[in-house]
Formats: C-alpha cells, sequence, structure tokens
C-alpha cells in the first residue's frame, strides 16, 4: 500500500523533499501530514495523532478502492468516506476503537446547579433537619459568643490559659479585676486546662451570662466573677479616641517589649528595650533594660498591659511608674505626651 502511494509522490523524495499531492507544498520526506493542509502522505514520523471517540451506533463504510488515493483500502465512519481535503481533524482514523461506555451522567458541575444545592440546604436547616447552621463573620456570629476584652489567651507552662493583655476599657475582664498575665485555671465550672479548652469554653458561653472565675496571678490562686458580653457591643480604644487629649503616649517602642521574669520578685514584668530620644520617658528618666512592673495604681504583667494602660493614660497627667533596674526599684514620675497616631 505505502509503495503505491509512494510512487505518486514526485522524485523531489530521494533529494530529501517530496511535494504534496493535495496542495503541492514543499516538505521534508518522511513526514506523516502536510503541514499546509493536512493531507496524509504515508506512515511516515508521526507529528501529531489526536484521540477520536465516536458513538458506539455509527455505521461503518467501507471507503472506495484506489491505487493512488492514500486513503484507499481505509473504512471509515459515518455515511460517506472522508477525502483528502476534508476539514477532520488529523488523526480522525475509522480503525479506533469506539468508546465502550456511553456517558449515562456526569459528576461535573453544570450550571445553575450549585444553586439548587443551596435552596435545599436553607429549606432543610430552617425545618431543623440539619444540626448546624452558617454563621456570618458579622455581628450575627460575634452575637452568639461570649467575649471578655482581652487580647488573646497562651497556654501556661503549668496548665490553664494565661491572659495575654487587655484589649479595651469597660470590658468584662477589666471590670472583674482581671489583668493580663493571669492564669485562667476554671470559668464557669469548667476546667480550664490550656488555651484551646479556654476558646471552646468561651463559644459555649451565652453573652450576659454571670460566671465564677478562678485564676492564677504571681503564684497566688484567686477568685472573681464576671458578666460576658457579645463581641458586637466591644468598642475597642474608641473611648480613649474621643477624649480632648486623645490616647496616651510615653514614646517607646511598644513592638519591642519583652514579658521577663524578675528573679529577686519572682514575678514578671516587662522590660523596655529601645526608648525614643526626647520622648517623655527619656527626659523623665527612663533607661533601655528598664522592667516595669507597675504603672500608676495598675500591676504590668505583660506587654499587652503595658500598651493599653500607656494608651489609657491621659495625656499632660503625671504617672508614677515603678521599674526593676538592675537589683534595685526605682519609682519614676512620668508627664503623659499625646498620641500622634
Amino acid at each position: 500500500m505505502m509503495n503505491e502511494n509512494r510512487e505518486v509522490w514526485t522524485g523531489a523524495e530521494n533529494a530529501g523533499t517530496i511535494n504534496c499531492p493535495s496542495c503541492g507544498a514543499t516538505l521534508v520526506a518522511g513526514l506523516r501530514f502536510c503541514r499546509m493542509c493536512g493531507y496524509r502522505l504515508g506512515e511516515g514520523v508521526e507529528e501529531y495523532v489526536a484521540t477520536q471517540r465516536l458513538g458506539p451506533h455509527a455505521p461503518r463504510v467501507a471507503a472506495p478502492q484506489s491505487a493512488t488515493d492514500p486513503f484507499a483500502a481505509r473504512a471509515t465512519w459515518g455515511h460517506a468516506p472522508l477525502q483528502p481535503n476534508s476539514t477532520a481533524s488529523l488523526g480522525q482514523w475509522p480503525d479506533a476503537e469506539p468508546s465502550p461506555r456511553p456517558r449515562r451522567f456526569s459528576c461535573r458541575p453544570r450550571r445553575g446547579n450549585w444553586m439548587v444545592w443551596m435552596i435545599v440546604m436553607i429549606v432543610l436547616m430552617g425545618s431543623g433537619a440539619l444540626p448546624f447552621t452558617f454563621k456570618s463573620s458579622g455581628g450575627g456570629a460575634a452575637a452568639s459568643k461570649s467575649f471578655l476584652g482581652v487580647d488573646g489567651f497562651d497556654t501556661a507552662e503549668g496548665g490553664g490559659a494565661r491572659v495575654q493583655g487587655i484589649a479595651g476599657p469597660n470590658t468584662p475582664f477589666v471590670n472583674a479585676g482581671l489583668i493580663g498575665g493571669d492564669i485562667i485555671t476554671s470559668f464557669d465550672g469548667k476546667r480550664v486546662t490550656d488555651a484551646g479548652a479556654m476558646s471552646r469554653i468561651l463559644a459555649e458561653t451565652p453573652p450576659g451570662k454571670t460566671v465564677e472565675v478562678t485564676y492564677i496571678r504571681d503564684n497566688a490562686p484567686g477568685k472573681t466573677s464576671l458578666t460576658t458580653m457579645a463581641g458586637k457591643d466591644f468598642q475597642g480604644m474608641s473611648a480613649f479616641d474621643a477624649r480632648p487629649g486623645g490616647e496616651g503616649d510615653i514614646e517607646i517602642s511598644t513592638r519591642r517589649l519583652e514579658r521577663v521574669l524578675v528573679p529577686s520578685l519572682n514575678i514578671y514584668g516587662v522590660k523596655v528595650n529601645s526608648i525614643d530620644r526626647n520622648g517623655p520617658a527619656d527626659l523623665y528618666g527612663m533607661k533601655e533594660g528598664d522592667i516595669v512592673i507597675k504603672f500608676g495604681d495598675y500591676l504590668i504583667r505583660t506587654p499587652g498591659d503595658l500598651r493599653y494602660r500607656v494608651d489609657e493614660a491621659v495625656p499632660g497627667s503625671i504617672v508614677k511608674v515603678l521599674v526593676v533596674r538592675g537589683a534595685e526599684q526605682l519609682e519614676i514620675p512620668l508627664k503623659i505626651g499625646r498620641s500622634k497616631n
């Protein structure tokens, strides 16, 4: 068959090229298809063979035999044989087996299906048939979860959830007299083993509930009660921002504050590692490396609490700051500046 087909092509093949019998283009010898018109030249180098799957009911019709037609002795699918100048894709030959599995259905998403499923889910949830509901990231989700007004929790070394700091004024945490660094060991009668347990218990506690809290501060146990609030009711630091003088500032680098143990007192304080030149802390005698343990009337045990107490201080007021420097304790009166933020 191939010998007969090759006799039709010109003698240019002996020189390394051939002419396409369909469009006359000059091609490199040995190609399987004409690069110009797609005409099948022979069983040369396979450049591209596309997969063709036809339906199981397509009739098989024998093509007319011709010694000069490369399509001769080939059977075609359909009602007529493929022609050399047809627009059929390369490689779509009839000897490919038809697909043995007719597709009955598809798992691919169809346009509009997601809307149908969403409607079904909403109907089921509304009827109570599903054991959960969707919660948005807005007020709806926050309203169903209790909020204390803290920066977050860490897992304490001996167990329990240690409070990272105070998040704002007029919160359940502040109103209960708690401070950053307190380790909560029991909340609403439930044991708190770590930070994750504290978060889970809060999620299960409805807003507005008064609960008993057991905690440890400076290695001593304590107990208090507080009334939880909804997160949507938290106003942040807006109360300080609304004051005529705004938030307080002593011009220290709050990003470089460090919670450290004071060995001589066996308590934790906050080490100040960077002080702005000519700021209130610098002008009134604080030094880099000082460990703050008290700010005004409030104990300081975490960086979050020191940041909060500085913001809370009224600009222009004098606040006594108790620091540990080396082996001694110093009380430094600071005149609070005004935040530039």
